[in-house]
């Protein structure tokens, strides 16, 4: 079995692999840590990236995007 193949070792891992694909709104905000690699890395680049984050680094994303999600969606319901 391949790298790419390996499952990610934590639901929170997988949050962060998805992260990496994509913003979940038009377009990420120029805040946003992971805006850079969404097109600089490859898939299997993304999924290594993901991988070797340490539990801190991937909790401090989460938590980011956790605030700037909600931060988002309040400014859409604001119209």
């Amino acid at each position: 079995m391949g790298p790419i193949l390996e499952k990610p070792s934590n639901p929170s891992r997988t949050l962060v692999l998805g992260l990496l694909m994509n913003c979940r709104f038009a377009a990420c905000t120029k805040k946003c840590p992971l805006r850079k690699l969404h097109n600089d890395l490859s898939i299997e680049e993304k999924h290594e990236y993901a991988l070797g984050l340490s539990d801190e680094e991937v909790n401090n994303i989460l938590v980011r995007h956790e605030l700037c999600y909600e931060k988002r969606l309040s400014d859409l319901n604001h119209w």
